[in-house]
This record gives C-alpha cells, sequence and structure tokens, in this order.
C-alpha cells in the first residue's frame, strides 16, 4: 500500500525522506459527543512475598541434565564464546561473537541440520546455549531445555497461567531468559518472576511483581552481582510501570524505581497538571545493558498513552519520566544520572531500546550524513561512552557513560518528528507535527511502527561499527475524537502507513562508524527486516525479515552472501554456538509482530505462524 499526496506543514530533516506519494486529507467526519468512559482506578503495583515450590506448573524432564555448572559472575561477564550465555552474548549488548569457523569464504555453504516446532504465539526468542544445552523461550511460558546439536528435549516448564484474568496481550512474547547460578529465570505472562532449576526445569519459587494482571514483561531479566534485574510493560495499563531488583537467591525484592511523577515529586510541574490517575502506560520493556567497568545498568523508558496531547489535554507538556535514558547502580536502584532523548511525545516513539557501552576514539564528521548535533568537549581520543538508537525515530545517540553528557547524535532513517538537537543534547519537536488539533491528520516520519523498533542493533568491536535495522516507514495519523481515551485504547489514534518518499524499499540495514559518525554503507530491501542482527569475526552480519529470508551479508559493504527461506517471518534473535568445534548459527520463525509493515509491500510472501527454531552449520567434514 502507498500512501496518496498530502502536505507537510514543516521541514522533514537533513538526511530523511517523506512518504511516498501521500494522500489528500480527506475531510474531517463530524465529532459526535464524547461518551464518558470510567477509567478505573487500580493501586499502584507492589510486590508480594516469595513463594516457594512448583506452584500449579507442569515441568516434564524425559532427559534432566545430569551435570550444570554454575553460571557465575565471573562467567557472565567474560562468556565463552562457544556458549551464548544471555540475550545480546554479553552485558554491554553487543549482538557479537568472535567465533570465526563459519566465515565470508564459506557461508554459501551453511545448510540447516535440525528444526523444532515451538508453541504457538508472537515468537520473537533469543536461544541461549550453555555447554551444549540450549535453553529456549516459547511464547506463553513454555521454557524448554534442548540438546542444542541434536534438538532432543531434555525438559519442559509449562506455567499455568490465569488467562482469563489476563488484561495485556504483550506479555505471551519471551524475548530471553536468564541464567545464574544453578537457575533460570524468567518473568511470566502475568508478571511474576519465577527461578526454575537449570536442571531439572522445575520451579524453585514465584514472586508477583503486581499489576493486576495489566503489566508485563517481554524482554526477560538480567542478572548483575546477585540482584535480578527486569523492566516492565503497561500499554493497556491504568497507571505507569516500573524497573525491579531482586535477590537472585530468595526473590525477595531490595528495590523499584517508577518512571512517571507522583504529584508534588520532581517532575510533576511537567505533566500539566494532570491527575495522577489520567498519567499512564509509561514503562520500560526494552533490554537492561550492563557495564562491568563501573558497574552500572542501562535501560529506556517508554511514552505515554494516549498519544496526541490534545486528547490528554497537556499543551506543550514534556512529560518528566518518558522517553529518557538512565544509569543506574543495580544494587540501590540508586540513579546516576538520566537524559530525556524526546519530550513531548506525540507519536509513540518508545526510547526504551538498548544503548551499549562502547570505548571509542570520538571524532565526529562535521559533514556525515544526518548529523543533528555534537556536544561540547566530545572529541577524544579514547573515551567510555553510551552508545545507540534508543527511540523509533532512528536517531542515534552517543553520551559519555560515566557522566551522562551529550556527545553527538544522527538521524539514520526517514523522520520528521524531532527538528533540531542542540549541543547540550536538548530536543526541539517539529511543530508541524504534535498533534495538537483533533480534526487534523498528521504526516510523521516514522509511524508507531517505527523506524527503527525492537530488533537490536550489532556491534562489532574489531571494527568499531555499529549495524542498524530499522524501516522507511511513514503514516498519516488522526486522533480518535468521536470518543474519550481509555488505557485499553493504548495510543488513540488511527493511521495508513507507507514507504517513505525517494524509496520502492521498505527494510534496511545501516553500518555506522562510532568513530566519525559516518554512514558507510547502507542496504535496502523491499519487505521489512523485521529481526534482530548478529556479528561475528568471520566478517557477517546475519539477519532475517518478513519475507521469510534468514541472510548473512558480507559486514564491509552489505553484500547479500547467503540466504535460505524458511516457512514463515524469521522473527527472532540470530544467535551463534560451538559445540565440539562445530559452529552453529540459529534463529527462531514465526509469529512475528509488526502489524504495520505487510501492508506497504503486499505483494511479498509474509506469513506468520508455524513457530520454529531452525539451526544451521557447515557440512561436517567425511570422517
Amino acid at each position: 500500500m502507498r500512501l496518496g499526496m498530502i502536505a507537510l506543514a514543516g521541514p522533514l530533516l537533513a538526511g530523511t525522506a517523506l512518504a511516498q506519494n501521500p494522500a489528500p486529507s480527506p475531510a474531517p467526519a463530524p465529532v459526535p459527543a464524547p461518551t464518558q468512559v470510567k477509567v478505573p482506578i487500580v493501586p499502584t503495583p507492589v510486590s508480594g512475598e516469595p513463594r516457594m515450590g512448583p506452584g500449579e506448573s507442569i515441568t516434564a524432564a524425559p532427559h534432566p541434565l545430569a551435570e550444570f555448572t554454575p553460571v557465575t559472575g565471573d562467567i557472565l561477564r567474560r562468556p565463552d564464546p562457544n556458549d551464548w550465555l544471555m540475550l545480546r552474548g554479553n552485558y554491554e549488548g553487543y549482538g557479537f561473537s568472535t567465533l570465526k569457523q563459519v566465515d565470508r569464504s564459506n557461508v554459501k555453504g551453511l545448510q540447516l541440520v535440525w528444526a523444532r516446532t515451538m508453541e504457538s504465539g508472537i515468537n520473537q526468542a533469543a536461544p541461549l546455549v550453555y555447554k551444549g544445552v540450549m535453553f529456549l523461550a516459547n511464547p506463553g511460558d513454555v521454557i524448554q531445555a534442548l540438546d542444542a546439536v541434536t534438538g532432543e528435549l531434555l525438559w519442559q516448564h509449562r506455567r499455568a497461567l490465569p488467562r482469563d484474568k489476563l488484561r495485556n496481550t504483550w506479555g505471551q512474547r519471551k524475548r530471553s531468559v536468564f541464567l545464574y547460578g544453578d537457575k533460570l529465570y524468567f518473568v511470566s505472562w502475568d508478571n511474576f518472576l519465577v527461578a526454575l532449576d537449570a536442571k531439572t526445569g522445575k520451579q524453585l519459587w514465584e514472586v508477583d511483581r503486581g499489576g493486576d494482571f495489566y503489566v508485563a514483561n517481554t524482554m526477560g531479566p538480567i542478572v548483575v552481582n546477585g540482584i535480578v534485574l527486569a523492566g516492565s510493560s503497561c500499554q493497556e495499563a491504568p497507571f505507569g510501570c516500573f524497573v525491579t531488583g531482586n535477590d537472585a537467591e530468595t526473590g525477595k525484592e531490595l528495590w523499584r524505581n517508577f518512571f512517571i511523577p507522583r504529584i508534588g515529586e520532581k517532575g510533576d510541574e511537567t505533566w500539566d497538571k494532570a491527575p495522577f490517575e489520567k498519567r499512564w502506560m509509561t514503562g520500560m520493556w526494552g533490554p537492561i545493558t550492563h557495564d562491568p567497568a563501573t558497574g552500572l545498568i542501562f535501560y529506556g523508558s517508554s511514552g505515554v498513552g494516549p498519544a496526541a496531547e490534545s486528547q490528554r489535554k497537556q499543551p506543550g507538556a514534556t512529560l518528566y519520566g518518558t522517553n529518557t535514558r538512565y544509569a543506574v547502580e543495580p544494587r540501590t536502584g540508586k540513579i546516576v544520572w538520566q537524559h530525556q532523548v524526546l519530550p513531548r511525545d506525540n507519536w509513540d516513539q518508545e526510547c526504551t531500546f538498548e544503548m551499549l557501552p562502547v570505548t571509542t576514539p570520538v571524532n565526529i564528521d562535521p559533514k556525515a550524513q544526518g548529523l543533528m548535533a555534537v556536544g561540547r568537549k566530545a572529541a577524544s581520543k579514547s573515551r567510555r561512552t553510551l552508545v545507540g538508537v534508543p527511540c523509533k525515530t532512528g536517531i542515534l545517540w552517543s553520551f559519555d557513560l560515566a557522566k551522562g553528557d551529550f556527545l553527538w547524535a544522527k538521524s539514520n532513517s526517514p523522520q520528521n518528528l524531532v527538528s533540531a538537537i542542540d549541543d547540550r543534547g536538548r530536543v526541539t519537536v517539529n511543530e508541524a507535527v504534535v498533534m495538537s488539533d483533533l480534526s487534523k491528520r498528521y504526516y510523521q516520519c516514522p509511524g508507531h511502527g517505527g523506524g527503527r523498533d525492537w530488533p537490536f542493533t550489532a556491534y562489532s568491536p574489531e571494527r568499531n561499527v555499529l549495524y542498524i535495522q530499522s524501516q522507511n516507514l511513514c503514516a498519516d495519523m488522526r486522533n480518535i475524537a468521536e470518543r474519550e481515551p481509555v488505557p485499553s485504547g493504548q495510543y488513540h489514534v488511527q493511521g495508513n502507513y507507507g514507504i517513505a518518499k525517494g524509496y520502492d524499499t521498505l527494510g534496511r540495514i545501516d553500518a555506522v562508524s562510532l568513530e566519525t559518525g559516518r554512514t558507510l554503507w547502507t542496504w535496502n530491501t523491499r519487505a521489512s527486516n523485521y529481526s534482530p542482527i548478529l556479528a561475528t569475526s568471520g566478517g557477517l552480519l546475519f539477519n532475517g525479515g518478513m519475507d521469510r529470508y534468514f541472510r548473512a551479508f558480507d559486514q564491509e559493504n552489505g553484500t547479500v552472501l547467503w540466504q535460505a527461506r524458511l516457512g514463515s517471518q524469521a522473527s527472532g534473535t540470530p544467535v551463534t554456538y560451538s559445540v565440539k568445534g562445530r559452529q552453529y548459527v540459529a534463529v527462531v520463525a514465526g509469529g512475528g509482530y509488526n502489524r504495520h509493515a505487510p501492508a506497504a509491500t503486499p505483494e511479498t510472501d509474509q506469513p506468520s505462524g508455524s513457530n520454529m527454531v531452525y539451526v544451521f552449520a557447515l557440512p561436517e567434514a567425511p570422517q
């Protein structure tokens, strides 16, 4: 689907583009008198006490692990390259492996060695692999241990969910679990932190994180120095969400950080006198990264509902706590620094995506494509930075990791939401697309689907290059003015999506130098490649697509070197591992969620469902 012609009242930023053939705005329909809707008042979520034992979960263990080497803090800080021990391979979130048996010269020989069906539902998992065992999170809180060489089931844990009580759909997806000590940790659809015996899959304890079944967690927890850290999503909740820190041994909650200020708290004045019970949704559902050198963790908050400040009756409100990057001490929850990367979010830009601790020279090219700002005294021969693309806008940000000083920012994909960033990292939004008029349509780049979304970037420390997956996707949006907003309506907007002007392709990967800010190459593809990126020392990138292709690229120039077509959308996180000297590459496919993109390329075959995990390797040498 392409959009027809529409005039945009404000400028589009350098290095960005408008949507293809925007459609004329139809005359707005008469708006009936708003109906009065009673919004439930729900108590602020609090933690329950840990409950020991298996509860009502069901565990089958046809081949329980005879041995399990406890996963220590030292192992987590320096993972064995033969394993894929956490969501992005290391605490820093690089999505990088030093394995190189599979490289640019032989990747064309990759072949399928095993595949296994998975539970139905939205499927975006990252398999974890530790000492030859794959730990796989399925939709709907089914966790499995598999033989990583054959796919044989070792044990399976199935949580007994109160499906008749659940008030969210988001928690069905399980992007990751975490191994620490002799336990496996996950956060359930009904928002319990759960610890399993890693050898058998049996539940050891659970603790209710609260939220009256509105709250979910999609990304999974991490464990740092014996503290289990997890965010939360409040997409349809009549309140805001939080991050928690729990004792890894007992489950006891140690701290909890909320994002939305209460009346009289710091930042309350930026919410334009909105009653606390009208401050909805803001949470943290993206990854948590960790810098072992400083001990800090990093995470980002999301936006607010409804999206339009006209419907929130908050003109110009910057909304303290929303779309903010935080540096935090993991043992106490103390905030060391924070920076709001998008005030006045009218567009569901959710700045909760990963930012990575990286040591790099900073020598930004003033002519770098899409460059928006360089901070004061940013240049350095070497400094520890926090860098990444935190929002759907596709803008890449870099901060001093320890202090939070702004270093530089550049736009990578089509966007017209941010008009300027100054040398202190303060953002000016484009007033022309602020949703201030209930009767008007607004042309937004990107729309609610991104730009960038949750699919993770990858960073090669060998090349000092960040590889970014995003979409050339824009939207013609309007407020739903004919009824009063309620939390279950989320952003309370409607729109048509289309490919950005100047493009005939939707998916893309950009390779950006973290020293100079230059874009080294861009790869474009017709369908959305809505899947994380994996980088390896073999000079390769791996990335899936909604067109069912799983591809390997040359890191140097973006050339596709190999591809295999799977049964459905390649929607999960690619990982790589080695067992007995043989390197494997794994990815899950099936129930992807990116509902706006398929309409932009309707000719593309991009079915969802039929969830599977696929594992590839080079042929074994003849004996």
